[in-house]
């Protein structure tokens, strides 16, 4: 295993976490006030930094 791979399972361990933790959240923020819109934009590079690890690890790209 790559470095990048070892890299990326450590942003898939956070990723996940992160996405338990806005999960949390959203049970307790009401829609349509402030903390709800920054937990749907804090979403956004959540997800994408988990498809780009989940990608990485998929199929074994090591670039150094």
């Amino acid at each position: 295993m790559g470095f990048l791979q070892a890299v990326s399972q450590v942003v898939l361990g956070v990723n996940f976490l992160f996405l338990v933790l806005l999960g949390f959240s959203f049970i307790f923020i009401e829609p349509g006030t402030g903390p709800y819109v920054m937990a749907v934009l804090t979403l956004i590079p959540v997800v994408l930094s988990l498809v780009a690890s989940v990608a990485i690890i998929y199929t074994g790209w090591d670039p150094f």
